[in-house]
């Protein structure tokens, strides 16, 4: 299919006008060809996604996080960014990005982890919209509560992530509003619709500070948090494409964070 049309097709479903003011959603990097065969899915952009798109024949790479943020100035190859967009440009890999125009979609990030953490999504928490429910953010609820710890440990399997936390007062869970990312904006709109707990990531010390005794704030790490993207974009993406459109699922674990404890 051609490029254009593919692009169209990604626009049809997260409309890139609901993505947040100023994030650069949409085409990032067109191809010479102007056609999409093949795609890799990814949450990041990074030398070993692009070996990867390499290797797998794909002639588009999509993207959640933006690989072009704030304007190139050169392309010299001398940063992280222009060395990365002058390997795609060279092998004739185009880029589409979908980033906050994914996180408002109302099966998008944060419903996708809420899911996999058992809650059922009832309702956003920052809308942008009333007609589709899309917006930033899940207030999400359990079925039964459950304590606290049993919810920390929860967070932490289905994250495989250490986790930083402050408890809930009530120590019991029953609502949770979940922000992925690095979304501690929204704290004061998590206090006031009285969740129980918080979970984003990205936390300073003193936002913890700010919880205690208020909320339970649960910070199990941003990549953590979105590595569920990349298969959750496909599983809505597939349906609309036509068969000549190949989608593949990056293998890559793109976290820059390593963790040391002291066992290991």
């Amino acid at each position: 299919m051609l490029l254009s049309d593919f692009v169209q097709s990604v626009n049809s479903i997260f409309p890139f006008s609901a993505a947040v003011s100023g994030d650069n959603v949409g085409l990032h990097i067109a191809s010479n060809s102007g056609t999409t065969e093949r795609v890799l899915i990814c949450l990041e952009i990074t030398d070993s996604v692009i070996d990867e798109a390499i290797h797998v024949s794909a002639d588009t790479v999509l993207t959640f996080h933006p690989l072009i943020y704030t304007p190139l100035k050169t392309l010299s190859g001398s940063d992280r960014v222009s060395k990365l967009v002058l390997r795609l440009v060279t092998n004739g890999i185009a880029v589409v990005c979908v980033h906050t125009a994914f996180d408002v979609f109302p099966q998008g990030t944060n419903f996708l982890l809420a899911s996999k953490l058992g809650l059922e999504t009832v309702e956003v928490l920052d809308p942008i919209s009333t007609n589709n429910g899309s917006g930033l953010g899940v207030i999400a609820r359990y079925p039964h509560t459950t304590d606290y710890r049993t919810f920390v440990h929860k967070v932490a399997e289905v994250c495989g992530s250490v986790v930083r936390h402050v408890p809930c007062v009530t120590n019991s869970v029953t609502t949770v509003a979940i922000v992925a990312g690095s979304g501690i904006a929204w704290f004061d709109k998590a206090v006031a619709s009285k969740v129980d707990v918080f979970v984003t990531a990205d936390v300073k010390y003193h936002a913890f500070h700010a919880a205690s005794n208020l909320i339970g704030l649960v910070d199990p790490g941003h990549y953590e948090m979105e590595q569920f993207v990349p298969a959750g974009i496909i599983q809505e993406l597939r349906p609309l494409l036509s068969a000549d459109c190949q989608l593949i699922l990056s293998e890559i674990n793109t976290n820059p964070v390593q963790y040391c404890t002291a066992s290991t």
